[in-house]
């Protein structure tokens, strides 16, 4: 179980952090026209905010819907409620992560690479 929460929690930092990478050059383009540290911060934040709470809804809806197609079988399982908070703190420090190491990256960007090819 450990190393599937790992695993999980690596790939999703990884796919948020790339989302930024990929999109430096929107930002240098947004800092190139005035836009503040801060807005761009705000933006990242409201980014992962957005990316963690659909992908925890998706996940746990799956699993629910899961559950109770398995209901009465060998594959039935229970979900408390801890289980939920639980993974939902979990989500949010994956989000707080990536969203600080993409947060860095952004902030130091210069709004020349705009113009480089």
């Amino acid at each position: 179980m450990l190393l599937g929460f790992l695993v999980g929690t690596i790939i999703a930092g990884q796919t948020f952090f790339n989302f930024t990478l990929d999109n430096l050059r929107h930002f240098g383009a947004l800092k190139a026209m005035g836009a503040s540290s801060w807005r761009l911060v705000r933006m990242i934040l409201l980014q992962a905010a957005l990316v963690g709470a659909i992908g925890w809804g998706i996940g746990v809806g799956g699993a629910a819907l899961f559950g109770k197609v398995a209901g009465g079988t060998e594959l039935a399982f229970r979900m408390p409620w801890q289980l939920l908070v639980l993974s939902g703190g979990a989500v949010l420090l994956i989000c707080a992560i990536s969203a600080l190491i993409c947060i860095w990256k952004v902030v130091r960007l210069e709004p020349a690479i705009v113009f480089k090819s």
